[in-house]
């Protein structure tokens, strides 16, 4: 609506009234990529590839609202996420980000059972939008919240004016509008850190961002890596390269490793007592 009031026109896609299929793993299109082929999904009865070219492809900015059941975003959303990639790479130019994305996630509970809502949703907006706003939503059900529900539906509204305004500039001018703290990563704008060894040196964990810890007399700081800002995880660079490693190591595991490995997968197969309802 608050788009809307600013002159964009919307459209609704409802993916939990949809068809969705989860991932197999099956890896059939890594392989057609790395064999020079188109990669397509082998999943053909349900709407996830609809889906996926209407929100990955079009060019349209794009809002996406994710309820949290336990910590983190729901099943659906997270079988449509996984089912990206074969449109993604059909269309990489979208890795470019020339359009503006933001982030609803809703959580019933108290913030301590959200803390991964917006980290895992930036996991997909962060491969094809330039994040404009985010927010996150809690108490959404507790009784006699109405003034919640006010204060969090005005800020629902902000984000879509937020993103329509971002619409009507060049990209290379969009600002991130949305709130932040002085550990937020300055991609994902998301304060969830990873040590992969030894203070002080820490990272993003969705977008790669490298970071050392200090404090100062405001507190505690994060000087972050600029030249990783400029070539995070979800830039067109960072992808190519983990695409091409995707490339070798199907290369190998199919074309070199693959008799030894189905000779041993029936030591597995056979193993175990496998039950059904």
């Amino acid at each position: 609506m608050g788009a809307e009031e600013l002159g964009v026109e919307s459209e609704i896609i409802r993916a939990m009234e949809l068809r969705v299929k989860p991932c197999t793993g099956c890896e059939a299109c890594s392989l057609t990529l790395s064999r020079g082929g188109i990669a397509k999904c082998v999943i053909k009865d349900d709407d996830v590839e609809w889906i996926l070219e209407k929100i990955l492809v079009e060019n349209a900015a794009l809002i996406i609202s994710v309820p949290i059941y336990h910590l983190r975003p729901n099943g659906v959303f997270e079988s449509i996420h996984e089912r990206m990639l074969p449109v993604m790479f059909r269309n990489f130019d979208i890795t470019t980000k020339t359009r503006v994305g933001a982030i609803i996630s809703v959580g019933g509970g108290e913030p301590e059972w959200t803390t991964l809502g917006l980290t895992s949703m930036n996991i997909f907006m962060q491969h094809t939008r330039k994040l404009v706003d985010q927010m996150q939503v809690n108490f959404c059900g507790r009784p006699g919240s109405v003034l919640v529900h006010d204060e969090y539906l005005n800020r629902a509204r902000r984000l879509g004016t937020n993103v329509a305004k971002a619409m009507m500039i060049p990209i290379e001018n969009v600002k991130y509008m949305g709130e932040d703290s002085e550990i937020s990563c300055p991609v994902c704008h998301c304060n969830v850190l990873k040590v992969p060894e030894a203070l002080p040196e820490v990272y993003c964990p969705v977008c790669w961002v490298r970071g050392t810890i200090y404090s100062d007399s405001n507190g505690m700081q994060i000087r972050w890596d600029e030249e990783d800002i400029q070539n995070p995880r979800f830039s067109p660079k960072f992808i190519s390269k983990h695409l091409e490693l995707i490339a070798t190591l199907a290369k190998k595991f199919y074309a070199e490793d693959q008799p030894a490995v189905k000779e041993r997968m029936k030591k597995y197969r056979e193993y175990g007592n496998i039950i059904k309802p």
